[in-house]
């Protein structure tokens, strides 16, 4: 896979960093276009965003450390360190979901309609977010031998090998499908 996709002197771009960052930025800038379109205050919206994304960083990392408890108990400051992965969607989006409730009752905005206008939004930045994590090697599914499956390797180490749920795929034996 591609997981690095500039490195400019001691400078690294990490694809997965990259895809994440566009997908939030593609999705707060639709959902500030969608609030204008509907007559909703922007400004509202931009701030709900602002605190959607802290949520769900903090959320998908919390996600990750309790379902990951046992690679922390030695170095619990590791917890901070999201730079070496480690971000679940599903996390995120139940940290954003309440953070959005709450935000939302308490500024008296109208439920279902700023999900009309966030909902594009998700769908963009989650798909931009799965290209930098399938970019970056993970999330990937079983064996496929169809003639549009894709094989996982690692640009710097030959015989890459993933580990996934207690199984080890090798990258020159293990496909997928999109």
């Amino acid at each position: 896979m591609h997981p690095i996709l500039l490195k400019i002197g001691g400078i690294t771009l990490h694809t997965y960093g990259f895809f994440v960052a566009m997908g939030f930025l593609a999705g707060i800038l639709l959902a500030r276009s969608e609030a204008k379109r509907l007559g909703v205050d922007p400004e509202k919206v931009m701030d709900l965003c602002f605190y959607i994304l802290i949520a769900a960083i903090v959320g998908s990392r919390l996600f990750y450390v309790v379902i990951n408890y046992e690679l922390f108990l030695s170095n619990p400051l590791d917890v901070f360190k999201i730079w070496s992965g480690g971000l679940v969607f599903y996390g995120g989006f139940i940290a954003a979901f309440f953070t959005a409730f709450i935000y939302l009752r308490m500024h008296k905005m109208p439920v279902w309609l700023t999900a009309d206008i966030t909902a594009p939004s998700l769908a963009i930045g989650h798909f931009l977010g799965r290209l930098g994590c399938f970019s970056a090697g993970c999330c990937f599914g079983r064996e496929c031998d169809l003639p549009w499956a894709v094989t996982f390797t690692h640009p710097d180490v030959p015989n890459f090998m993933v580990s996934y749920s207690g199984y080890m795929f090798y990258s020159m034996e293990l496909h997928v499908h999109l």
